[in-house]
């Protein structure tokens, strides 16, 4: 007998923008992890076979939408699909096989009931071999992604070589019981709506800032016959997105590392000063700023292990004024992300409802341009056997967002930061990513090396 659940807030939210924007490549993870060593594929194939078995987000279905529009999700007990392996070792690189990969991250799951994850077995160019992983963001996040592949290696290396065991995963359906009861305690969700109330209260209506510049608002402000507006429109229509990736230095990565240790704040954090302050440089020293960022919850072990979707994304709202110092300024974003993480369980489709019943901003709408992920964990085979081999790991773009830029920081294996944007096509080009790398990367580093020095001085030196 199935057992059917509601959407937790972190499904919510991405299962909402399949439902506006009608289309479920903006709701997609994709990604593929390879070793340079010959795989046995037979073996390859039964041990992601008993993967599908082991965590069983994999396995999870959703249900068509009753007559209010509430999809359901259940579980399947079996997943029988057959694995497939595709030859694409006689390509001419590694490079043009990631761009034939890109093209099936855009692909979509389409329908009710159906599965929503596939793996796909690869030989690829330069003796690299691995597969292709692709699910509905519903099911998993990056972090919880990291984790079953390395899971799954764990696996390979045990059959193959007589390593350890990997311990068993924590049952999905468990943690997804706790999450909604959780969801479901009225006494937390009054505090963490009061939480976001008194946000609003304190501060007022938030003011659009984008990487453009201020005239996106006041264009904004013209088409809506409203001076005052203080939001910007969200692209609708056309949702492509191109990606750019500039790879930071091991030297460098290790110097913003060197500083988030030796000052105790986390390189999120930091990420989000440089990015506040360039929206703040190229917005004529605008002091109010809000920036979207995504937050993986998982504090706990189950929470690790069970996979599931888990990152949810919040407003980070701060308002610094142009005398305050580097390291003061990024303590108040840590400040107040520690406090928004006491609250990460709301959700956050509730808090764009308040600001538009308060405001009464008008429809598709939005206070923010730009949206950062951190991921802390590199998709990196972690394994006595595979661990010394070359390794190829890449995350691939799923080719449709609701978000102006969104930017994705990860580790890379030489120790170095890969910053991803992804930007809407329809109203940014390679060039603006350019000077928001650029000027990003001068900020934090002219920073790090002063950390007393104003954030007006530094948007001005730089």
């Amino acid at each position: 007998m199935r057992n059917y659940y509601p959407l937790t807030a972190a499904q919510k939210m991405h299962h909402n923008w399949i439902m506006d924007y009608g289309t479920q490549q903006v709701s997609g993870v994709s990604v593929v992890a390879s070793v340079q060593a010959e795989l046995d594929f037979g073996l390859l194939k039964k041990c992601i076979q008993m993967e599908m078995e082991r965590s069983d987000c994999t396995r999870v279905r959703f249900t068509k939408p009753d007559k209010d529009g509430n999809v359901k999700q259940y579980i399947e007990k079996q997943d029988p699909r057959d694995i497939e392996l595709k030859d694409l070792s006689g390509m001419e690189s590694l490079a043009k096989a990631d761009e034939l990969m890109q093209q099936w991250a855009y692909e979509t799951f389409d329908g009710d009931n159906i599965p929503m994850c596939e793996f796909t077995m690869l030989k690829l160019p330069e003796g690299y071999n691995g597969f292709f992983l692709h699910m509905d963001h519903r099911l998993i996040d990056s972090c919880g992604l990291v984790v079953m592949i390395g899971d799954l290696f764990q696996l390979y290396t045990h059959y193959k070589y007589g390593t350890a065991c990997p311990q068993e995963l924590v049952d999905f359906e468990t943690v997804l019981k706790k999450d909604l009861a959780k969801a479901g305690n009225e006494k937390r969700f009054a505090k963490d709506k009061k939480f976001w109330d008194d946000q609003l209260d304190e501060l007022g209506e938030p003011l659009y800032s984008d990487i453009q510049g201020p005239s996106v608002l006041e264009e904004a402000r013209k088409r809506h016959g409203d001076p005052k507006l203080r939001a910007s429109d969200i692209e609708m229509n056309e949702l492509f997105v191109a990606v750019k990736d500039y790879h930071l230095e091991p030297y460098a990565t290790q110097n913003l590392m060197d500083f988030c240790m030796n000052h105790q704040l986390s390189m999120t954090n930091l990420l989000l000063l440089g990015i506040r302050t360039y929206l703040s440089k190229v917005n004529n020293g605008q002091e109010d700023i809000t920036i979207q960022n995504f937050i993986s919850r998982r504090s706990t072990h189950d929470e690790w292990t069970s996979g599931g979707s888990r990152t949810i994304m919040f407003p980070c709202r701060t308002v610094i004024s142009p005398e305050t110092d580097f390291l003061s300024a990024a303590y108040e974003i840590q400040n107040m992300q520690n406090r928004i993480y006491m609250h990460s369980n709301y959700d956050p489709a509730l808090i764009v409802d308040e600001m538009r019943k308060r405001y009464h901003t008008p429809e598709h709408t939005s206070y923010e341009s730009c949206y950062l992920t951190y991921q802390p964990m590199p998709v990196k085979v972690e394994n006595e056997m595979l661990g010394t081999v070359r390794q190829h790991a890449k995350w691939f773009a799923n080719g449709a967002a609701t978000k102006k830029m969104y930017l994705t920081v990860s580790h890379t294996e030489d120790g170095g930061m890969n910053f991803s944007y992804h930007y809407q096509t329809a109203h940014l080009e390679e060039h603006d990513m350019e000077l928001l790398y650029y000027y990003m990367m001068r900020i934090l580093f002219k920073g790090i090396a002063e950390p007393d020095m104003s954030i007006g001085e530094i948007m001005e030196q730089v």
